[in-house]
Formats: structure tokens, sequence, C-alpha cells
């Protein structure tokens, strides 16, 4: 292993150790130092050397080129090859339940909202019958149930308000 006389030395790494360490190819390291614009820090035995802390982001983020780009702004070819793969994902995460219908997920949440807005309508008449409590507690209960009824309403209404919104 090469004599490392300073500690900035130990992070400065040529292209054939740093496709090594984070299981890239040479040429691919290679090509993404080159396209973010990495100067090498040093030479060691010949070899330009760079700096991890320049070399990580190149070889990890958005200079890539990958999933931030946008895809309008890609090559036909790639761009056509981008959108398949969305749909194969799309596809995918349908099969797995990671992605329903917006439809389904609106039938779903309404029968949330019944349920629960059923049982605080029952609520006041099981304590009433079944613990036994006073008139007193029993219009608190329903002074309270009616005010989380109301909140829910309110809630449901400025969200369907603010998706309006933002598809107009």
């Amino acid at each position: 292993m090469a004599e490392i006389n300073r500690l900035e030395e130990a992070y400065q790494w040529n292209i054939s150790r740093l496709g090594d360490a984070f299981g890239l190819h040479r040429d691919t390291v290679r090509k993404r130092l080159k396209a973010a614009g990495v100067v090498p820090a040093a030479t060691r035995n010949g070899a330009n050397v760079y700096a991890l802390k320049d070399a990580g982001p190149a070889l990890f983020g958005d200079t890539q080129g990958g999933w931030g780009e946008n895809p309008d702004q890609l090559h036909p070819t790639d761009r056509q090859a981008w959108y398949q793969s969305e749909l194969s994902r799309v596809k995918l995460e349908k099969e797995m339940r990671l992605l329903v219908p917006v439809e389904e997920a609106h039938r779903e949440m309404s029968r949330l909202s019944k349920a629960v807005a059923s049982g605080l309508d029952s609520l006041a008449d099981m304590l009433e019958r079944d613990a036994g409590l006073p008139p007193e507690a029993i219009e608190l209960v329903e002074t309270t149930t009616d005010a989380l009824r109301e909140q829910m309403y309110q809630a449901i209404i400025e969200d369907d308000g603010e998706g309006e919104l933002a598809d107009g």
C-alpha cells in the first residue's frame, strides 16, 4: 500500500480505488468525475487522485442526470426509456398495492369517515345506557362529539378546496 504522509492524502483516491470502494466500473467513475468537472487533487505514482469530498457528490449526486433530471430535457431515446421505466414502476407499485387509484382511496376514506361518524353518534346513547352517566355528562359527550364531527367535516371541505385549486 502507498505511504501516506499527510492525513488528507488518506482521503485522496485514484479512479481504480474509487471504483472498487463504491462497486462501480472504472469507466463509470471516470465519466462521472469528468461530467461533474471534478479536478484531481494531486498526482500520486503517475495517477491522478481525487479528494473523496469532491468525488462522492460527483459519483452519487444530482450531477449524474438521473432521477432528479427533467425527462423532457433527455435525448429522445433516453426519454422513451425513462417513460417506459416509469410505466413499469407504476404497474409494479399497483400490483404490490403500494399505489391505489384515487377513486378507491376516496371510497375507503368515505367508509372510514362513516364508521367514525356512526360511532360518535351512538357514543352518548351507549354511555347513558351502559355506563349510567348523568344527563350533564351525556350533554358534554354530545357537545364534544358534535364538535369533533364538525372538525372532521371542515377538514374534508378544506382538503377538497385545496385539491380544486391545485387542479384548476
